[in-house]
């Protein structure tokens, strides 16, 4: 990002600014301090504060991208590639975006900007569009088509040259102010077939910020458990192998928390307002959800929360009018440090988005928070034994845990703009460059060297551990596959199943598993739904087997005992040591729509999340897995929350960590 300039602003006053980490441009995986070009100094008045941006910007080039054309302006580049904004069916814009890190609670009061006359250029034709397609099983998917409400409108987009979000969250362990501004060099007029450039701009910011610290540096306990009452016996070991490392944990029982949280409008709610509470008076960072459904019942013995974002029809495969996300317990402040409910018109339906409604939702996590979904004391104890082998034992230091398994193959036939390649060996390929002194063990789909993805193949892949696994294709509860490549008939591997795993063996070498795909961690599953089922079809039409007419026995998901995830995760004699998976429906991005020569399957949506979790720990040396995962949400918010798209929410909401968010990636010495 060249000719930008951070410029010293008067204001009343005698305190000098503090900007945590000053100002930092936000591309790829990972946020870094930008020092040369910029600088940045502020005066204050009491609490005001004041901030000038100044930006200069190059003549666009128009690049012809098979049908469309890509608009680029050099000074929005950053790190070799030039910065879009990416939102499916939506125009493909150059943009500047850069992140400030604010104290805690800081409010922006008001943003003020005087850009050059813009400079109208006609275009060849029109601009591309972002393209994303669905990560089901459904063999009759489509992908994300161009959204017409912008193109065939007469209004410019974006509507105006500078936007903004801000945001409250832990980045590195610090509870932070994220204020995100966008300037857009271009702003495009579909109808007229028109860009308007400004050459120039300068943006003047005030904000506010506290007088006082929001939250006190109660510095007790790093670690809260949060578990059932009967599983608290057997929870007592992993307690105790914490405090042993120097992780200060403290264990509650939920009814505590029920009976304590008195106020709260429904467990779920008294949770989240517990974990504030610990915040506050104890200074816990991770939070461990120790429970999910009671056995194979329709109970809980620790609540979720719903979310109920719909992304437009066209941007999904269906409408899912509702999706777990445990985002929802680690999003406890909003930027200004004040409850963030996710029902801000307090109708008692959360977490809402759609044509009518737009609840107000922070995102960022205050928390770095994980769930260990166990159904029963025995899947606790799996899971409490599993964590206390793998970080006593120093894993890191075997020679299986330098093994990167990729499991992928060709995810869409998108034969448009030459880019028929197989996506899921795309980004395992990049996943690769991002986990240097890592053995890449390649499971792909390839019909002409004989290698399926099945049982045989995965579980020969697994059983000689690895540090990480990655899965990236298509999914559903009980299932992940992909597809050959599409020159071998883009037919439908056997996939890796629930059932697959109890012949899975890998004992103690116990890889970090990330899955690309949809619904691998919707974990509200139950065995009584065969009983609903009958209940509700009846015994003939439950178990029928008429073609266009089977019944609810035939569609597994719906009474599988564990989703896939947690399955893996809580296997006996092997399995992961964690799991990150969607609770919902996956997207990735499609072609190559920015003309970059980089997928865009790597760039945007739950490709970009999946790719800078492994970056975070192969590149960057972070161990610490919840907060790798934690800063990866907060980095994808960074990047894409200021798009102002429901896709965006949904990628961020259902990507949920199924593990010890304190667990020490390989151990400790």
């Amino acid at each position: 990002m060249k000719d930008i300039t951070y410029k010293k602003v008067l204001t009343i006053g005698l305190i000098i600014i503090f900007i945590s980490s000053s100002c930092i441009p936000v591309f790829g995986s990972q946020i870094s301090e930008i020092k040369s070009n910029r600088f940045i100094s502020s005066n204050s008045g009491f609490n005001l504060k004041s901030l000038e941006i100044e930006l200069s910007f190059s003549y666009p080039e128009i690049v012809k991208h098979g049908n469309y054309w890509v608009i680029r302006v050099k000074e929005t580049n950053h790190n070799r590639y030039v910065l879009f904004t990416m939102d499916p069916g939506k125009p493909v814009l150059p943009v500047n975006i850069s992140v400030f890190k604010l104290i805690f609670g800081s409010e922006i009061i008001n943003i003020e900007y005087d850009n050059s006359t813009a400079i109208v250029i006609d275009l060849p034709g029109e601009l591309a569009y972002c393209k994303a397609n669905y990560d089901t099983l459904n063999p009759n998917q489509d992908e994300i088509p161009k959204d017409n409400s912008i193109y065939q409108s007469s209004d410019p987009y974006p509507y105006d040259w500078v936007t903004y979000h801000t945001g409250g969250g832990l980045f590195e362990g610090k509870r932070t102010t994220f204020f995100v501004p966008r300037v857009y060099p271009v702003r495009y007029f579909p109808l007229d077939n028109q860009v308007q450039f400004i050459e120039n701009i300068k943006v003047n910011i005030t904000y506010n910020e506290p007088d006082t610290p929001v939250i006190e540096d109660n510095d007790i306990f790093d670690l809260l458990i949060l578990s059932p009452k009967n599983f608290i016996k057997n929870v007592k070991p992993l307690v105790c192998h914490k405090n042993k490392f120097g992780v200060r944990t403290k264990l509650v029982c939920l009814d505590y928390v029920y009976k304590h949280i008195w106020y709260g409008r429904d467990r779920a709610e008294k949770i989240k307002l517990f974990i504030k509470e610990a915040i506050e008076k104890s200074g816990i960072e991770y939070v461990i959800l120790f429970g999910a459904i009671k056995g194979q019942t329709f109970q809980w013995n620790l609540p979720v929360r719903y979310s109920h974002v719909v992304p437009f029809e066209e941007e999904q495969e269906y409408q899912e009018k509702s999706y777990i996300s445990d985002l929802y317990f680690a999003d406890i402040y909003n930027s200004k440090g004040e409850f963030s409910s996710w029902d801000s018109d307090n109708d008692n339906l959360f977490s809402v988005w759609n044509d009518t409604l737009k609840d107000e939702m922070d995102l960022y996590p205050d928390v770095y928070l994980g769930r260990l979904a166990c159904r029963s004391n025995q899947e606790v104890k799996i899971m409490v034994n599993k964590i206390i082998n793998y970080e006593k034992n120093k894993c890191s230091e075997e020679a299986w845990f330098k093994n990167l398994i990729l499991v992928a193959g060709d995810s869409y036939n998108d034969s448009d703009f030459n880019t028929n390649y197989n996506e899921g060996e795309v980004i395992s390929e990049k996943a690769i460059t991002l986990m240097p002194g890592f053995e890449p063990v390649r499971v792909y789909a390839n019909k002409t060297t004989g290698s399926d993805i099945n049982r045989e193949t995965v579980n020969n892949a697994l059983k000689n551990g690895g540090g990480f696994a990655y899965f990236c294709g298509h999914g559903s509860i009980n299932s992940w596959s992909t597809h050959f490549p599409i020159d071998q008939g883009f037919d439908w591997t056997d996939g890796y199943q629930c059932k697959d795993m109890l012949y899975l063996n890998n004992k103690e070498k116990l890889p970090i598993t990330v899955v690309g795909g949809c619904h691998n961690g919707e974990f509200d599953v139950t065995s009584m739904n065969i009983i609903k089922g009958i209940l509700e079809q009846g015994l003939l039409g439950y178990f029928s087997t008429k073609p266009g007419n089977l019944g609810g026995f035939w569609h597994p998901k719906i009474w599988i005992p564990n989703c896939w995830a947690w399955w893996l995760t809580s296997a006996l004699g092997g399995g992961s040591i964690a799991t990150i998976a969607n609770s919902g429906l996956g997207t990735h991005g499609s072609g190559d729509l920015d003309n970059n020569s980089i997928s865009d399957y790597t760039e945007i949506l739950d490709g970009w999340l999946e790719l800078n979790f492994l970056k975070l720990y192969g590149t960057d040396n972070k161990d610490i897995l919840g907060e790798n995962h934690g800063d990866s949400l907060t980095g994808y918010l960074n990047r894409f929350y200021g798009d102002n798209t429901r896709m965006d929410v949904k990628m961020v909401q259902q990507w949920i960590l199924f593990g010890d968010p304190s667990l020490k990636i390989g151990g400790y010495e």
